[in-house]
């Protein structure tokens, strides 16, 4: 029997909006961001599913200020600003920008972000996040 393993979405080029029903972590470097990708696999995370942000190609990508979208981009990352996804914005392109990586796991409901944050964290996850649609939450 074959074994299909399945890869992240990795600076996946699209407009990164608000990461809802998501798990967000910034991990160190490959060896960390490769156990914990192994380790969410091992826990049947479909890698497919998992968006991973890397160096500054990720920071392009992450667009933290909407200049590369457009006035629509603009205008949602202004209003971000003002709440807490502009500081997880401002420490995911810094953290990108020094040459870590950002991930982000889907997860719905509590249970399943706790598993998830814990996996990430084993890994040597910091500044995770769960985002909530109305709210961001430390799991």
């Amino acid at each position: 029997m074959t074994t299909i393993h399945r890869q992240p979405l990795r600076n996946e080029h699209r407009f990164y909006v608000y990461p809802m029903f998501r798990v967000a972590a910034i991990l160190d470097d490959a060896d960390d961001t490769r156990t914990a990708l192994d380790t969410l696999e091992q826990a049947g995370v479909d890698l497919s599913t998992v968006n991973l942000l890397t160096g500054q190609e990720g920071a392009r990508a992450l667009d933290r200020t909407g200049r590369r979208r457009g006035w629509g981009a603009r205008l949602l990352r202004l209003l971000q600003r003002g709440a807490y996804e502009g500081e997880a914005l401002e420490a995911h392109e810094h953290a990108l920008e020094d040459g870590r990586n950002v991930i982000f796991v889907p997860a719905r409901g509590n249970a399943d972000s706790y598993r998830v944050a814990e996996i990430l964290r084993a890994a040597g996850g910091q500044y995770i996040l769960h985002f909530h649609p109305w709210h961001v939450a430390l799991p």
